[in-house]
């Protein structure tokens, strides 16, 4: 289902929403259009109204433009909180899809590039799906509305202004297609900013270190002199929409003035002057809708442009197939001739085998290269094998629904996502565990001794490894791969986990899967080795 469609649905709660909102915008239209009407036939007719008369007229005028101010300020409130609900939408939607994709996909595109998209593009396309339409719709009647008051008075000055205005609508038409180009090179440059920053902040203690602090800031500034290009490029044809919308309002009255006197002259030049101060009033009340669709051409083409790059961010469609095995633990877990090569040709597994069942606890040794991170990435189904077989409970992998034996594998990485927040709220990751087994976690992985309730942003990295390894423990896992565990802990605390873990395993019958250089963890922990080796 195409981009278009896919927000459509998530955001039909809030189409429901937009009808009273047009219909107060429509009202407030009208009610705006009152004032220079009244105005023009209180002159057209001065001379027959009394002093009282002519008060009260005034009064109705400015009881008029109060409630215009009412509507106003309320149209405006309830559509603005109307996009801005929107844009969360959308942007939580397109968020959620992104940390569905692959790794492959992760691997591929960077994390500025991705932020971009989802908070900058995300926005734009949000305000296109929202407004852009019904506005369009009213300012169009808006324009048609002001047209038929003015071609009531009069129609010789109506059809010189609409002559004057065609010339500058002929420009539009020129210039949609370089806003168009210009707005997608802004977007990239955009995207390529964000990247360049993230992943310059990242690595900056790094940088620190090999005292290349200059060269970073260049690498920054180019980054950033590109973009300001793309955004003065683009600025430039917006500008000159802009400009050109601005020019014509601003000699469209004048127009309607020199053809009024020229028609209105002389002996009957007070006969016409309310039609004149109708047109001098009501020509300005064509700004907004002039100008809303001057904006909605470059919002068009804006929006247009940020589509494709948006597409790509929704997650790949899932087929269901109940002819998929559900399974509710994991008994035997075997790969089978795994072997697996890179889209480059690049060897990294070649001819792995092994079998472990519950109780097992497997070391996967190697040096760097030989393939443990695609080998740990392969179990968790992020990679698969460019030959052999993986098996679960003696079942092809592909034959089992992926969902109900992936998520019975819980995973400590070598690098442990932190985020600002409580060590427990670290710990619980999103799941629902009471306190209770909070503590005893903390205590299985020497985390104990620290107030839980602190920032895990400030833990340092031995602990964090021990949060991550909490983390792990606390999920619902028949298998739990263990990457580097002990990198970052003392001799002293390494033997206390060791042993802790092997009580969990004696507890619960789990099968571990160990990455690991230590020979501690090799002798204590582990029952069963595999070892990898470059391919030759």
């Amino acid at each position: 289902m195409p981009l278009s469609k896919r927000i459509e649905q998530v955001l039909a709660p809030i189409y429901k929403q937009r009808v009273p909102v047009i219909v107060l915008k429509g009202i407030k239209i009208l009610v705006s259009l009152l004032p220079p009407v009244l105005t023009g036939n209180l002159l057209n007719n001065l001379n027959q109204y009394d002093g009282d008369r002519a008060f009260f007229y005034i009064g109705m005028i400015a009881a008029v433009l109060a409630v215009y101010f009412l509507l106003d300020w309320a149209q405006d409130y309830l559509w603005y909180r109307m996009e801005y609900i929107g844009t969360g939408i959308i942007r939580s939607y397109l968020f959620a899809n992104v940390i569905r994709k692959s790794f492959l996909y992760h691997k591929d595109h960077s994390v500025g590039d991705l932020e971009g998209k989802v908070v900058h593009d995300a926005g734009i396309y949000a305000h296109a799906k929202i407004s852009m339409m019904p506005m369009l719709f009213l300012n169009i009647i808006h324009i048609l509305v002001i047209l038929a008051l003015l071609f009531s008075r009069d129609v010789p000055m109506t059809f010189a202004t609409i002559a004057f205005s065609a010339i500058f609508f002929l420009l539009y038409k020129l210039i949609n297609k370089h806003i168009r180009k210009a707005t997608l090179r802004e977007r990239e440059g955009y995207s390529e900013v964000l990247t360049t920053t993230h992943e310059t902040l990242a690595g900056v203690n790094t940088i620190q270190l090999y005292g290349e602090e200059e060269f970073f800031a260049h690498r920054f500034e180019k980054t950033v002199d590109k973009y300001e290009h793309f955004l003065i490029n683009l600025r430039k044809w917006k500008g000159f929409a802009l400009a050109a919308n601005n020019k014509l309002v601003g000699l469209l009255p004048l127009v309607a003035v020199f053809v009024g006197l020229y028609l209105y002259r002389a002996d009957i030049v007070i006969a016409g002057i309310g039609t004149i101060v109708t047109y001098y009033l009501l020509l300005p009340a064509l700004v907004d809708p002039i100008k809303s669709l001057t904006e909605f051409s470059i919002d068009y083409q804006n929006a247009r442009a940020v589509e494709g790059r948006l597409e790509e961010l929704l997650a790949d469609e899932t087929q269901t197939n109940s002819k998929l095995e559900q399974i509710d633990k994991i008994q035997s877990l075997e790969f089978s001739n795994i072997c697996y090569k890179y889209d480059d040709g690049t060897e990294v597994l070649w001819d792995v085998n092994f079998t472990v069942k519950p109780g097992d606890a497997l070391a996967v040794v190697g040096p760097s290269g030989a393939g443990k991170t695609t080998f740990l990435r392969m179990l968790k189904r992020q990679l698969h094998p460019s030959w052999g077989q993986i098996l679960i409970n003696n079942k092809n992998h592909h034959l089992v629904d992926e969902k109900s034996y992936i998520n019975r594998i819980a995973v400590l990485a070598q690098d442990i996502f932190v985020f600002d927040d409580s060590i427990t709220a670290n710990i619980k990751f999103g799941k629902d565990i009471p306190d209770a087994e909070i503590q005893r976690l903390a205590k299985i992985c020497a985390l104990d001794h620290l107030d839980l309730e602190d920032s895990a942003t400030k833990l340092s990295g031995g602990e964090r490894q021990r949060l991550g390894l909490a983390r792990a423990l606390a999920c619902q896992y028949d298998v739990l791969i263990l990457d580097e565990p002990t990198t970052e802990l003392d001799a002293a605390t390494e033997t206390k986990i060791i042993q802790n873990l092997k009580a969990v395993q004696q507890e619960n019958g789990c099968i571990f899967i160990v990455i690991t250089h230590s020979q501690n963890v090799l002798d204590n922990l582990c029952n069963k080795s595999l070892t990898l080796s470059k391919p030759k």
